[in-house]
């Protein structure tokens, strides 16, 4: 059985590795449809420190003596680099302008911000391999994992009106037969649990001035959740998981209608979102 792919590209970055992945998005808009979008990266002591390991252990492969081998490029969880040219990929129009790293107590990271100026060109990908590093300087990020672009359509008035539209799931892969072999579910149970303790992932869409009318499930304020999952919880209930491995779901999209109604989970499952706001 394949193993549930919600985050792939979070999961393969860490190869295995235990420790906590801390991802928050915030889109902000203005009222003339510009405004900024906030990624905050924290993952885990632990893990930052396996990493660092296992970057010092590059510079050690190969033949040679060693002191005619380059040294392995240091690991650094804010790559300016990457996050500049990840800008490109949010659509046109959109410019890196800043990022500062950050400490917490359980971990570190960066928190890096983008602006643009026609929120009608921006797409957010739900999967966020394009700012996250790779160990020994490598570039790009976890291969073959699947684009799931958030897009939005806004309109200029009073009050402003935006749609954001969700990524459709690919229903035909999501009816294929599943034929799982006999315990693999516990297995894969097991495997989660250390692969994705403490990992937590966000989205969400923050208006300026007051939201006047929405059909979104989850909001506070001026802010609207998109998407907001607690591995931990996710994990705290064993036969729900089981049913997410079973079904094998191939996207984020697909995991979140599977996952809607856990403890400590908000997805947004309508495909668009309508907030008027002013």
């Amino acid at each position: 059985m394949k193993t549930l792919r919600l985050l792939l590209t979070a999961v393969l970055f860490t190869l295995g590795l235990t420790g906590c992945l801390q991802i928050e998005n915030v889109v902000k808009v203005q009222t003339d449809g510009s405004g900024t979008v906030d990624v905050k990266v924290v993952m885990g002591k632990a893990a930052l420190a396996q990493i660092e390991q296992m970057t010092a252990g590059f510079g050690e492969l190969g033949g040679g003596k060693k002191e005619d081998k380059p040294a392995a490029k240091a690991f650094d969880l804010l790559d300016e680099t990457k996050l500049k040219d990840a800008a490109g990929k949010m659509g046109e129009g959109v410019t890196f302008v800043s990022a500062r790293k950050i400490e917490t107590e359980t971990g570190s990271g960066f928190l890096a911000t983008y602006a643009f100026k026609d929120i009608n060109k921006l797409k957010l990908d739900q999967n966020p391999s394009d700012v996250m590093p790779t160990p020994g300087g490598k570039k790009g990020g976890a291969g073959g994992s699947k684009t799931e672009p958030v897009t939005f359509k806004f309109t200029k008035g009073s009050p402003a009106e935006l749609l954001v539209k969700m990524p459709t799931p690919d229903v035909k892969a999501a009816a294929k037969k599943k034929e799982d072999a006999a315990g693999m579910e516990d297995m894969a149970m097991q495997m989660m649990q250390q692969m994705f303790k403490d990992m937590k992932i966000s989205m969400a869409v923050e208006v300026a001035g007051v939201i006047k009318e929405t059909n979104a499930e989850y909001t506070e304020g001026s802010r609207v959740t998109l998407m907001e999952m607690d591995f931990n919880q996710l994990l705290a209930n064993p036969e729900k998981f089981k049913k997410l491995a079973k079904e094998n779901p191939k996207t984020l999209q697909e995991s979140k209608a599977l996952m809607k109604g856990i403890d400590g989970v908000k997805v947004e499952t309508a495909p668009e979102v309508k907030i008027k706001f002013q």
